[in-house]
């Protein structure tokens, strides 16, 4: 496999006993560890599909508990948190893909944030999209989505829908007191 990444735990007892007390932060990983797999006999996890740089950036999340983040970094390791259950590190980079949350990137971090169960960047991009609905249609990504997920298409639609008809009726019971 060309993009597999293999650590071993065993060069050093108090290493391994450290790494894997670090490591039972992922209920995926305290699983590969304790039971009887593959993993836990050989002491090694391999981890594929993953950058060098997103899987050393992981592995030293386990030691630190600190990330240093850029958009990359952070929809990398946003992934691996999210396939490893690793709650922290996922909501960390969540929050700092909020952060550089614009118009222009709304619509892919909408779509990669749906992929990735990533609830709170998933409403601040249906938001923003949302409240720029008469740009929506000119945009390529828009297109993309339309051809590779429709449905995603119509859960922003019914997302807008509903926000029109909570403000119709906010503005109704506005009017209709004295």
């Amino acid at each position: 496999m060309p993009n597999s990444h293999v650590f071993s735990f065993l060069p050093l007892i108090n290493f391994f006993f450290f790494f894997c007390d670090q490591v039972s932060r992922s209920p995926v990983f305290k699983a590969m560890l304790e039971n009887e797999m593959e993993e836990s006999r050989s002491g090694t996890i391999k981890i594929s599909d993953v950058s060098y740089d997103a899987l050393r950036a992981f592995v030293n999340y386990f030691y630190t508990a600190e990330a240093c983040l850029d958009e990359q970094m952070a929809y990398d390791l946003l992934i691996l948190a999210e396939k490893y259950q690793v709650k922290h590190l996922k909501a960390y980079c969540e929050k700092f893909l909020v952060s550089k949350l614009n118009w222009e990137n709304s619509v892919v971090s909408y779509a990669f944030a749906h992929q990735h169960n990533a609830k709170h960047m998933l409403e601040a991009a249906l938001s923003l999209i949302t409240d720029n609905m008469d740009k929506l249609t000119k945009r390529e990504e828009y297109m993309e989505l339309v051809e590779k997920d429709p449905r995603l298409v119509v859960e922003i639609y019914e997302a807008y829908l509903s926000k029109q008809i909570n403000t119709a009726a906010h503005k109704d019971s506005s009017s209709t007191k004295p």
